[in-house]
């Protein structure tokens, strides 16, 4: 499962709306689509304190998400990540919720009289999400080293502001200091293995310590 999916779940509550207000949003969910797109080989990262985007990965791409994503990056080799996560609808949502409901995650409820707006989004199945959030809650606790995956969604959640909101019940029983201390403990983890993987780590340290997201503190 993409990033960008499990940090729609977690965003997302079980009747379509959101965990809490937040203006962020979009550029939170615009960075995560960036590390899938890391994690897939598409692009890189400079190590600059503010990186910069590297296309290196031609041609088709099979996920929806990450092909919309990759084709609004095209043109913009060398752009920085504040930039890059900007970018309107770089994370186009639809296609997220489109592929979770081919999961049987979520469905999308009916537009609204003449078939006008949008339609809600509900979510059917929150076992999947019980597990993301157990998973964090661990790292959290420090009980064990977060996983790729994880490390990213805390670092964006961070950076979004959201983290006590979000995840008030998994950060106990933390304070917002010390658990906002833990994730830029994980987010700056240098451990990681591979190239991409260190990309990845690149921007989860930008993210969760600089003011590259609105919600940065």
């Amino acid at each position: 499962m993409l990033i960008s999916e499990k940090l729609y779940l977690l965003l997302t509550k079980d009747d379509g709306r959101p965990e809490t207000v937040m203006s962020s949003y979009g550029y939170g969910m615009n960075a995560a689509v960036i590390a899938d797109l890391i994690l897939g080989g598409r692009v890189g990262l400079t190590e600059d304190s503010n990186p910069r985007i590297t296309i290196i990965g031609a041609g088709p791409i099979g996920d929806p998400v990450l092909a919309h994503s990759l084709e609004k990056l095209e043109g913009k080799d060398g752009t920085s990540l504040d930039s890059a996560v900007a970018i309107n609808r770089l994370c186009n949502i639809r296609l997220v919720t489109d592929s979770l409901a081919k999961q049987g995650l979520v469905e999308h409820g009916e537009r609204s009289f003449f078939g006008l707006g949008k339609g809600n989004v509900k979510v059917l199945n929150g076992q999947l999400e019980r597990q993301f959030r157990f998973g964090l809650r661990s790292v959290l606790q420090g009980q064990r080293e977060a996983e790729t995956h994880e490390a990213t969604l805390l670092s964006i959640l961070q950076g979004m502001g959201v983290v006590p909101n979000v995840l008030a019940e998994e950060i106990e029983p933390l304070s917002a200091a010390e658990s906002k201390h833990r994730i830029k403990e994980v987010a700056t983890d240098s451990r990681a293995g591979d190239a991409v993987r260190k990309a990845v780590a690149t921007m989860n340290s930008a993210v969760a310590t600089t003011t590259i997201l609105p919600g940065s503190r």
